[in-house]
């Protein structure tokens, strides 16, 4: 797993809402844009809790983003 991510995996709680996971990445993911990538099957896995509240394990997060970090130019 990307070195970044790991350093992010002990800061992160269990299982988070959209709110967290933009709060804990500085806005760099937006509610709206889990919201829309969730409606088109493209997000990480997710869950639904009662009728509104959308929650994601932390692991499931991580890889996905895991996924999709790349560098702009090797080293």
């Amino acid at each position: 797993m990307n070195p970044l991510l790991e350093n992010l995996r002990s800061r992160l709680p269990q299982v988070l809402t959209r709110r967290q996971v933009a709060e804990y990445l500085g806005d760099f993911i937006s509610v709206k844009y889990l919201a829309n990538l969730d409606s088109e099957g493209k997000g990480p896995k997710a869950y639904r809790f009662g009728k509104r509240k959308v929650l994601y394990e932390r692991d499931d997060m991580l890889a996905w983003l895991d996924g999709r970090i790349k560098p702009l130019r090797s080293a």
